[in-house]
């Protein structure tokens, strides 16, 4: 997992590939004015999906890990906080999605405050989860990028 503030974003292009363009991509564009629904990058190598949704308590939500892809996580409006925990610390509760890229976990994590002025790299190994509340909930406005890691 990787978390920094989005004036940073050039120091990461370097990670390369699927990922080096959708940092580049966020880098390069008003981030606010993205429209609601799927942006292509890179094809189904590298995309965005803009979206709203309501927070949860963390006790709602699983952990989920991907294989194919990275996900960046960026906050627009409103407050979210992530959960993080590696994939070895998580007992699985489904098997793999080939159709959804994605595994879901139960167990316990750290959380990081999400906002207009961070983003969130999260690796294939990494487990994680977003919309979190940690008080009375409300909306976001977010974005997740889901870049193709080669060798995957």
């Amino acid at each position: 997992m990787i978390t920094d503030t989005l004036d940073r974003l050039g120091a990461y292009f370097c990670l390369g590939g699927s990922l080096g363009k959708a940092l580049e991509f966020l880098a390069s564009r008003s981030l606010e004015s993205l429209p609601e629904g799927r942006t292509d990058i890179d094809g189904d190598d590298a995309f965005l999906l803009v979206q709203s949704r309501d927070t949860r308590p963390s006790s709602e939500e699983p952990f989920e890990t991907h294989r194919k892809y990275a996900d960046i996580h960026i906050t627009l409006e409103g407050e979210e906080w992530m959960g993080y925990a590696p994939e070895a610390d998580l007992e699985p509760l489904s098997g793999y999605s080939a159709e959804k890229d994605c595994l879901t976990y139960s167990g316990d994590g750290v959380f990081f405050r999400g906002g207009p002025d961070r983003f969130f790299i999260f690796f294939p190994w990494d487990g994680h989860k977003g919309c979190i509340t940690m008080g009375a909930g409300g909306r976001v406005r977010k974005i997740v990028v889901k870049a193709a890691l080669e060798g995957r």
